[in-house]
């Protein structure tokens, strides 16, 4: 009997009874739930694409978390702006976010990281829809910005960015910390979009949660009686 598989970059397959056999690339596993939230993404995309443009543009409006979306459907845009990009180009993100969603899932759990894009999406977008509320009502925001158009996964990838420095080597997650802030401040002070601010808060969640999945792994496990 010849001796089993471990050609490099495949995992052996299981050959216990009944057991399927699956021939995953090793930087894959752990990818299925990025593969599969980025390409449905892909697929609405693709579909807008082809739509004349203002029914596209009708479309990434009423998936949008603008104000007035937010007041009069609340969980129905919150989620479907999470599977909505307002043009094509914003398909590139897709490529980090499948990276980080894969390491993030893989080393710390995927329960984890959906809460940290979860959380970054969500909480990053009421936050930011409260302070431009705030804003409209005093008129330091004009009020066109209660039906701009507000979609895409960038929330969602910042909080899982911030998961991230869990994932990472102590030698590097402080810089990784320190350098991912700094990047989102420089990137506020030069275009005071309410946008990047939310992208800000977003990575500070996930790095909230990435201080609780770190001091979960260091804290000792209670022994059984």
């Amino acid at each position: 009997m010849g001796a089993p598989w471990t050609g490099p970059g495949l995992t052996p397959p299981d050959r216990s009874a009944g057991a399927p056999r699956r021939w995953w690339p090793g930087w894959a596993r752990g990818g299925g739930l990025a593969l599969a939230y980025a390409a449905l993404v892909l697929l609405v995309a693709i579909v807008l694409a082809v739509l004349p443009e203002d029914v596209h543009q009708r479309a990434v409006l009423s998936a949008s978390t603008n104000i007035e979306n937010l007041r009069h459907a609340p969980a129905a845009v919150l989620l479907l702006s999470a599977f909505v990009v307002r043009d094509f180009a914003e398909v590139l993100l897709l490529l980090p976010l499948v990276v980080v969603m894969t390491v993030c899932s893989r080393r710390i759990g995927r329960l984890s990281t959906v809460v940290a894009a979860l959380f970054g999406h969500v909480g990053a977008t009421l936050v930011v829809a409260t302070f431009v509320a705030a804003g409209v009502r005093r008129g330091f925001v004009p009020h066109s910005v209660t039906t701009a158009p507000d979609v895409g996964v960038s929330y969602a990838l910042a909080g899982m960015a911030g998961l991230l420095a869990a994932a990472l080597p102590r030698r590097w997650r402080w810089a990784y910390v320190v350098g991912g802030l700094v990047a989102l401040v420089v990137l506020i002070s030069v275009d005071t979009d309410f946008t990047n601010a939310g992208h800000l808060l977003a990575f500070a969640t996930g790095l909230g949660l990435a201080a609780v999945a770190v001091q979960a792994r260091r804290s000792p496990s209670t022994p059984s009686p």
